[in-house]
């Protein structure tokens, strides 16, 4: 058994990939948790695991304790991994590959390979602390991407930097219509400022491709972003983890 980690800049998700089986665990906030006690709580009382694979963004002391636990508790060093400049099938557009967020690339990776999917230019967006966007062709070539604050940090920086108090904002609010009370203004505006950015880069890639890529979206405000988005738009949960998967049975680590 394998033991997959996809860390971001907030949770952390996970999962046990057997005889090519991914099985999701339920994942965890461990921004401004104490570390040394998330870890057991998580994987405490699993099996010792032949391997622990690990896509991380978050700050290094995360890495870094985690690591810690992991030697101490299993007796296992994990292995973080990072984007390249080609794998799967896909070829990074960034001039620097190993700069590129490896999350986004796992998403990449694994959206490409899902059947439902096969021959069509794709635009991949991680719906976490930070919004990202990334456009990936036919063939697997990376256009590039777009990095903007997310739903949630958008919000937050409005509570900051204004009277609007954090427990004003709501969660609901119907998507058509604009808000009619500073709260909902806030909810219908953050997302619609997320929902323009993603409709931008479809329609820029649209310009290069001559065809509107499908939107692809993943992360915890998917749910809350797709009803902005075009029809053929979806959401993959654990896209990332499910591009780990992937990325680790090609090295003949699965």
């Amino acid at each position: 058994m394998m033991l997959l980690l996809d860390i971001g800049n907030t949770r952390v998700k996970w999962a046990r990939l057997h005889n090519g089986h991914l099985s999701i665990g339920a994942p965890a906030v461990h921004r401004e948790q104490p570390l040394a006690a998330l870890w057991p709580s998580l994987w405490g009382a699993l099996p010792s695991p032949a391997r622990v694979v690990v896509a991380c963004v978050a700050r290094g002391e995360v890495a870094a304790s985690l690591t810690a636990w992991s030697l101490v508790h299993w007796g296992i060093h994990p292995e973080f991994v990072s984007a390249s400049a080609v794998a799967c099938g896909v070829s990074s557009g960034y001039r620097t590959p190993v700069e590129l967020g490896v999350d986004r690339w796992l998403a990449m990776i694994a959206a490409r390979q899902l059947p439902t999917f096969a021959g069509r230019s794709l635009c991949v967006v991680g719906c976490g602390t930070a919004l990202t966007v990334d456009v990936v062709t036919a063939d697997g070539r990376h256009l590039g991407g777009w990095i903007a604050p997310g739903l949630t940090l958008m919000r937050q920086q409005l509570t900051q930097g204004t009277a609007l108090r954090t427990t004003d904002i709501v969660n609901t609010v119907n998507r058509s219509e604009f808000g009619h009370g500073t709260a909902e203004a806030v909810t219908a505006g953050t997302r619609q400022a997320a929902a323009g950015l993603v409709l931008q880069a479809m329609a820029l890639a649209q310009q290069q491709l001559n065809a509107l890529p499908i939107g692809v979206l993943t992360g915890g405000d998917a749910d809350a972003l797709l009803p902005s988005l075009p029809g053929e738009t979806c959401v993959v949960p654990d896209l990332v983890l499910q591009g780990l998967a992937q990325l680790v049975g090609q090295r003949g680590l699965g």
